[in-house]
């Protein structure tokens, strides 16, 4: 099984690739949690893998919450592998990983990354289209070199995007993961629709809909910036309602 967060397509796109080659079913953590499914059976031959983003060099806090919750009956010593997406670097999001799971009884079999395209728009510009089909041509080829290792039980560092110092590097950065969740930066134009996508698709339930058109009323998200990247008019800004950011989704994947 795959348990995957995916807000932009970047790690949906890698967790059915991974899935395809190993014909492995796949678990969309947001929807686990709002079925609030966090047990799950598994037997001696279940590999049991992760595919998520990177936020701040470290976990996304939908992952972290859905783990707390998580109880895999059956558990042993079975292959659990983690696929971190990112737009450079991961860090040490692994670490965080293997800490998370051993406090479970669980053990972290292998780690990968995958760089993808940045859509982090507060801080990174979107790239134009001959680049990200560039930047999805060598994922694939991280992606397919992963499911391999991952068929063949592959166990440990595969991640080949910590980049340098990756526990200095979570550390330094990841604190303002938790500043940087704040709503109050969001904001909507008079281009809204009505069409309620982004309180549809919003992981952690912070939209709410005022006669049509959303509002941020959590004071904090997940911030995977996805009710900004799928506005079907762009509608949704970030900080200045005359900037357009730019709007990414994996071109290759189905929303």
């Amino acid at each position: 099984m795959i348990f995957y967060f995916s807000a932009t397509g970047n790690s949906k796109y890698a967790a059915e690739r991974i899935a395809s080659a190993t014909e492995d079913r796949l678990i969309f953590i947001r929807d686990a949690i709002r079925s609030r499914s966090y047990q799950y059976d598994v037997s001696h031959e279940t590999r049991i893998g992760f595919v998520v983003p990177t936020y701040f060099q470290g976990l996304p806090s939908i992952l972290t919450f859905f783990l707390d919750k998580l109880r895999l009956s059956g558990y042993t010593d079975q292959y659990v592998y983690l696929v971190l997406t990112c737009g450079e670097t991961t860090g040490d999001a692994a670490g965080q990983m293997a800490k998370r799971l051993k406090g479970k009884g669980i053990t972290l079999s292998a780690q990968f990354g995958v760089p993808m395209v940045d859509n982090y728009v507060p801080m990174f510009r979107i790239p134009e289209d001959m680049e990200i089909e560039e930047t999805l041509d060598r994922a694939e080829e991280y992606i397919d070199d992963a499911a391999r290792a991952i068929r063949a039980l592959g166990i440990g560092d595969y991640n080949r995007c910590q980049g340098k110092a990756p526990g200095l590097r979570t550390a330094a950065a990841y604190p303002l993961y938790a500043h940087g969740r704040a709503t109050k930066p969001f904001l909507v134009t008079d281009a809204c629709v009505k069409c309620g996508l982004c309180q549809e698709i919003c992981p952690c339930g912070a939209i709410t809909l005022f006669s049509g058109k959303p509002a941020w009323t959590k004071p904090r998200c997940v911030l995977c910036m996805g009710c900004l990247h799928r506005c079907p008019t762009k509608a949704i800004r970030w900080k200045s309602p005359d900037e357009d950011q730019g709007r990414y989704y994996n071109p290759r994947v189905e929303p």
